[in-house]
């Protein structure tokens, strides 16, 4: 047993009874079981802010991309009225955009070369 403990006789028919001699606790023992708990509830409030947070901006950018979404279905009405029901262009423009086309493969398709007839006599390439 510690030594700090004494026992007294307090009555007269022999019943001891310990008597506690100890030291007042510091500050820092008092409040040191309770820092835990402290800690748990301080990362709990953090984690409950950084949700809110999280959800508040989450909310604002569907917002904006609805907005976005919104101003893109508009700019695209127009397009849609160039074609037909069925997809194909209007007969307006099917002509001009034929001739736009057509002068664009023939600026890209391959040159074709042909050969020159020389004689014997010249030995450079064709």
């Amino acid at each position: 047993m510690d030594r700090s403990m004494e026992t007294t006789n307090s009555r007269s028919n022999g019943e001891d009874k310990p008597v506690c001699q100890c030291a007042t606790k510091s500050g820092v023992q008092r409040w040191l079981p309770g820092f835990p708990i402290a800690l748990c509830l301080l990362m709990s409030l953090s984690s409950i802010t950084v949700c809110v947070l999280m959800s508040f901006r989450t909310h604002q950018l569907e917002n904006r991309l609805h907005m976005e979404m919104d101003k893109a279905s508009i700019l695209q009405a127009p397009q849609r009225s160039f074609k037909n029901e069925d997809g194909a262009l209007i007969s307006e423009l099917s002509a001009p955009v034929r001739m736009l086309v057509e002068e664009k493969v023939a600026a890209l398709m391959p040159k074709m070369r042909t050969a020159r007839d020389v004689g014997q006599e010249c030995s450079c390439p064709p």
